[in-house]
């Protein structure tokens, strides 16, 4: 299990930019798919893993300018679809991979179901056959 919520980390970090005054926050809010009381460790690492597994950064999914401080950044807000998107992603990560748990023997060794799995460095999936 906590393979599976290593995989699926995401969404919304810290507190609104005006109130936020440091990054990464000591609590964050709005988190719905992650554990309420996710440290920050982990929260900034599921999050660089998106970055990295999607080739995007932080402003694909929250709102904040790309060269401006993180503590700027409105990390609450669900105004972006792909904020959502995220979220539902993570939840169906995490169905493929309790799925596989039960019907691959020796659970936690099976194949991982991640984001890379399907967006290959891209910010949208792709198929095998593209290049």
């Amino acid at each position: 299990m906590s393979v599976i919520v290593a995989v699926l980390m995401l969404i919304s970090t810290a507190a609104p930019a005006a109130a936020q005054a440091v990054f990464p926050p000591k609590s964050f809010q709005n988190l719905q798919v992650l554990p309420k009381d996710a440290s920050a460790s982990l929260v900034v690492g599921t999050m660089k893993g998106f970055a990295n597994n999607l080739g995007v950064r932080c402003q694909f999914c929250h709102i904040g300018e790309e060269g401006l401080p993180l503590e700027q950044f409105d990390f609450v807000s669900d105004d972006k679809v792909t904020k959502t998107t995220a979220r539902a992603m993570m939840r169906l990560t995490l169905e493929f991979n309790t799925q596989l748990d039960a019907a691959v023997p020796n659970p936690g060794s099976a194949p991982r179901v991640t984001c890379i799995t399907c967006h290959r460095g891209r910010s949208k999936p792709t198929n095998l056959k593209e290049p």
